[in-house]
């Protein structure tokens, strides 16, 4: 990847930043490396004594560290700058020092990447971008900090502390290793005055910048979040973004009904004064992409998430039904790393987290990475909402919250409001399951039976349907078998023989309804390359040609 561009830079320091830290610390520390668990690297700190020699701490899952005794900490490229030199960049005025130079040249070079100095930016533009660069670690820092006050809210009120911890099932050790905190602005002055007093030493546009404050007519600030638990999003040691979960303390205001709430992001025209940093494209515990683990769960929520992570396993959530489309690209090389990726969404009446599930598991098998469903089962207490909202609301297809109070219309407020609770009682998720008792070994079993995108749509066609319907539904399903090698070919279509019923479908019928399909893509791949022998700036072999040449091999292994 070329970085000409002054715009490529904050790429270009992603891109050192995702040297694992651990690899890192170990080389340069060394000896002073004293103790290593799974998530933690505990060091003598090379730039203080201490009597413990414990003091420099390495965060694996975080990708981050921090020196207890010099009060310091930050991301990979910090490290590399503290170790060396024995100091931290943080926030400062021209050029960036040589310290920092020389650290972000060292991790380059592990990243496969020429020193920035040449890249062809001049001088001007290099001290543009540094200077950006400088924005987005005050900015973070702020978050930081704001995550540290919230968890120190949340550890001093035991109300709201047990309320989230019997909810979700969660760890103490979980909530104050993640800085899970409580959006609690009053006492000690108000948060506002916290951040800018004397130790934080943050400015009102720092805040306003980060996004968890929104400035006031009367050049104030009010902050964002208000009584809601918040979940800090971590990468390479900061908190880099925030979303706050609705309590029974929350305001009753029309801006706060919503059940969650992510932090405002930057926009040219309504919010320009929020840094450009703050964007919505991070994945909650992206970080353990860095990792390379052999396979990943994507899962909804952030509590289905922080439950997984909890019980051990590899997982990143994009807290809503899927990935956006806009940040495929930036993960798609990563995810390749992966050897088998599972995604597990929400079980609903609405099928919200299904269709999303299944959208992602495209995105994925597309680019060939080995994808699999995992569905939650049901207990009886769901099973039970689900027949009652059938025989009692007459609710037999997809619906959600927006769409009840429409299909009740005329029903008394008593039955909406059973029709409500029975809607939040035939839902499960990742969270919900850990939280009803189940045990990682539990979904160990679950991942075991995960089927991939092609076996669930065989798997859940409906079998009561004409034949008509029947042969529509089968469409985009012999599509996909008609790419597959011989013998997935054959399996795949005594799957679906198996799920109509011997009488129902011949594997005869099926392999005759692929070839079919085989044609159309052959005829298809002949009018593309016709189309390319005619077209001057299109190459002489397409990958139509090469298509068309494949499916001549496969059928003749077919017939």
């Amino acid at each position: 990847m070329a970085f000409e561009r002054q715009d490529n830079v904050r790429e270009y320091y992603r891109r050192i930043t995702e040297v694992d830290i651990g690899m890192v610390a170990r080389e340069l520390l060394g000896a002073h490396v004293l103790h290593e668990s799974d998530r933690l690297l505990q060091c003598d700190c090379p730039n203080h004594s201490s009597q413990s020699h414990r003091s420099l701490q390495v965060m694996l899952d975080k990708q981050g560290w921090y020196c207890f005794g010099c009060g310091v900490g930050g991301d990979v490229l910090q490290l590399v700058e503290f170790i060396r030199s024995g100091r931290v960049t943080r926030v400062r005025s021209g050029p960036m020092p040589e310290s920092h130079q020389h650290a972000r040249d060292f991790l380059a070079a592990k990243a496969g990447l020429p020193s920035l100095a040449k890249h062809g930016l001049s001088p001007e533009e290099l001290a543009e971008a540094e200077a950006e660069r400088l924005v987005e670690l005050r900015v973070h820092d702020v978050l930081t900090a704001l995550a540290e006050h919230y968890h120190g809210r949340l550890k001093d009120n035991p109300e709201v502390l047990e309320w989230l911890r019997s909810k979700y099932g969660l760890s103490m050790e979980t909530v104050d290793r993640l800085r899970i905190g409580y959006a609690d602005n009053e006492g000690d002055e108000g948060v506002v005055r916290n951040l800018t007093g004397k130790e934080r030493g943050f400015s009102p546009r720092d805040l306003a910048a980060s996004g968890a404050f929104r400035p006031t007519n009367q050049d104030g600030l009010d902050p964002f979040f208000d009584r809601r638990v918040v979940f800090p999003y971590w990468s390479r040691g900061r908190v880099v973004f925030m979303i706050g979960r609705k309590t029974p303390w929350t305001p009753d205001k029309p801006w706060e009904q919503g059940k969650y709430k992510k932090l405002p992001v930057h926009d040219e025209n309504t919010r320009k004064h929020i840094a450009p940093c703050i964007d919505n494209s991070h994945l909650y515990n992206e970080d353990c992409l860095l990792a390379d683990p052999e396979r990943l769960i994507i899962t909804e929520g952030v509590t289905d998430c922080i439950s997984l992570m909890e019980h051990g396993f590899p997982a990143v959530s994009p807290v809503t039904v899927r990935i956006r489309e806009a940040d495929w690209e930036r993960r798609l090389p990563r995810l390749r790393n992966v050897k088998t990726v599972y995604v597990c969404q929400d079980d609903e009446i609405s099928q919200a987290g299904m269709n999303g599930a299944l959208k992602t598991a495209a995105v994925l098998s597309e680019h060939r990475i080995e994808t699999r469903l995992a569905v939650l089962p049901l207990d009886e207490r769901r099973e039970n909402a689900r027949r009652e909202l059938r025989e009692r609301f007459g609710l037999d297809a997809p619906v959600g919250t927006r769409e009840l109070t429409k299909h009740l219309d005329g029903r008394t407020p008593d039955e909406i409001r059973d029709a409500e609770r029975l809607l939040s009682e035939a839902k499960i998720d990742v969270n919900d399951y850990f939280a009803a008792g189940h045990s990682a070994r539990d979904f160990e079993e679950l991942l075991a039976k995960a089927e991939t995108p092609l076996e669930f749509g065989i798997s859940h066609l409906p079998t009561d349907v004409s034949e008509e319907e029947r042969n529509r539904l089968l469409e985009p399903i012999l599509r996909e078998v008609a790419h597959l090698s011989p013998l997935e070919r054959n399996r795949h279509l005594k799957l679906v023989q198996e799920r109509f019923g011997k009488t129902g479908l011949s594997l005869a019928t099926l392999r005759e309804q692929v070839r079919a399909v085989q044609k159309e893509h052959r005829n298809l791949a002949r009018q593309e390359r016709k189309r390319d022998k005619r077209s001057s700036d299109a190459p002489a072999g397409s990958c139509r040609a090469r298509i068309e040449e494949v499916l001549l091999a496969t059928e003749a292994e077919f017939s």
